[in-house]
């Protein structure tokens, strides 16, 4: 076994990281092209309430499309910390630095710089309002209806569901349950 372990290993561990490469570069052209269906469907939304159903299932789609690349960034992330940790197994004389290991111990960042006791706004990119549910889920209950523009309290989240970041928001209507996705951590 040579410096960096089994070469039959190495060979599996390149296949499965170039699978996974080419998955990503898949689900970046289905969120590609449901961006590009959202936009005509956002346009067609502001010539008539009839697309407004179908803009938000493009969205929802999108939604689940930024989720799986999120976790399939995830996944190419630790196949290369595995392999990384394979390395420096086999090779004594290169100990892992302790920045890297304190990087690796480091909990994520949120998404889009959102964390939980700060303000967020809800963005006016598509022009819709948000909706405010009473669970992390596309199921919950509508409550309410964020307008563009909109200040927020983030007080928990993100939470993973229905291929959404979800986060527990307080505005001036309650508290409730919103879409990350349409948050931004200032007003745009």
């Amino acid at each position: 076994m040579g410096l960096f372990g089994n070469s039959d290993d190495m060979k599996k561990v390149g296949e499965d990281m170039q699978k996974l490469s080419e998955q990503i570069a898949d689900l970046q052209q289905k969120l590609a092209a449901k961006t590009t269906e959202a936009d005509g469907l956002r346009t067609q939304a502001a010539q008539g309430a009839a697309s407004s159903v179908a803009l938000e299932d493009a969205q929802a789609e999108i939604g689940v499309l930024r989720q799986q690349l999120a976790d399939m960034k995830a996944a190419t992330e630790a196949a290369s910390a595995s392999v990384l940790g394979s390395i420096s197994k086999a090779s004594a004389e290169a100990p892992a630095a302790p920045a890297e290991e304190a990087k690796a111990a480091a909990p994520a960042a949120a998404a889009g710089g959102l964390t939980a006791g700060a303000s967020a706004w809800v963005t006016r990119a598509g022009g819709l309002p948000l909706r405010l549910r009473s669970a992390p889920s596309l199921s919950g209950e509508i409550l309410d209806r964020l307008a563009p523009g909109t200040e927020v309290t983030l007080l928990d989240g993100p939470q993973p569901a229905d291929g959404h970041s979800w986060w527990h928001v307080r505005s001036a209507g309650g508290e409730g349950w919103v879409a990350g996705e349409d948050l931004r951590t200032q007003p745009d």
